[in-house]
């Protein structure tokens, strides 16, 4: 055991250890909610600082300092400015080294290979990787789109520290997608003639399963966005509104003829 768990260690890259730091942070702020609050004697600022949009306190009751750290939760829309833009340029450099025979930018192979790169050449990981990339490009254009003129944002707001984080977590979830892309020296390997010669069960099982939670995803936010808007699709409060069995349409917020109102996002 202490064999097997020596190799792993020495097999961790740079992008592992920030994935398992991650997960053990993730895991820490659980047990850390868990505790009763007179065990925990920063939970104020603790629950200021993993709580965004409603579930945060109200802001009269939370201490100045921590409404100093707050950014508009539309803010949103930045993650996904920020992860069409990189990881559009991640996919086309797979793309003109997939196709083209095109080498990777230096800087781009060297931060590749310090973070841990896959320099080996087996497997068929490359198909996997760039079918990945796709998907999450797509997914970042729907989602900056569903935030521009879909969804419609209240007054919430998030952590500074969480904006951060979002701008973060996109940056490496492409840049670990590439590393998974077996290289031969700048360029990337792919074993036989075809790429899509690797094509297997799990890929098209894969693609339909993104179509159909990309499409209920969307549905979703429609649903959520229209419940803040009237018939002819006006914003009329930022509260969502839950419709009544008979259909009609809300009164201003507070009047007897509105329905029961549900917390801003």
């Amino acid at each position: 055991m202490a064999l097997w768990a020596g190799s792993q260690l020495s097999a961790l890259t740079p992008l592992h250890a920030w994935w398992l730091t991650l997960a053990a942070f993730f895991l820490l702020t659980l047990m850390l909610q868990l505790l009763p609050p007179d065990l925990f004697p920063s939970s104020a600022f603790f629950q200021d600082l993993i709580r965004f949009g409603k579930t945060k306190l109200e802001a009269s009751v939370r201490p100045a300092i921590c409404r100093s750290f707050d950014v508009p939760k539309r803010y949103f829309s930045h993650f996904y400015v920020v992860s069409v833009l990189w990881n559009g340029f991640l996919l086309w450099c797979l793309t003109q080294s997939l196709f083209l025979g095109a080498p990777f930018p230096n800087w781009l192979h060297t931060v590749l290979r310090i973070l841990g790169a896959a320099h080996f050449q087996e497997g068929e990981l490359a198909l996997s990787a760039f079918l990945v990339l796709v998907f999450l490009w797509l997914h970042s254009w729907r989602r900056l789109f569903e935030c521009l003129y879909v969804s419609v944002f209240s007054n919430a707001v998030i952590h500074a520290v969480q904006y951060c984080f979002g701008h973060v977590y996109y940056i490496f979830v492409g840049i670990t997608v590439l590393s998974q892309v077996p290289m031969d020296g700048r360029h990337v390997y792919v074993r036989g003639k075809n790429l899509f010669m690797q094509a297997r069960w799990f890929h098209i099982l894969g693609m339909m399963m993104f179509i159909w939670s990309s499409v209920h995803q969307y549905k979703c936010h429609v649903i959520l966005g229209n419940l803040r808007k009237n018939k002819a699709g006006v914003v009329i409060h930022w509260q969502c509104h839950r419709p009544s069995r008979m259909g009609s349409e809300p009164g201003p917020p507070g009047s007897q003829a509105s329905a029961q109102l549900l917390p801003a996002n």
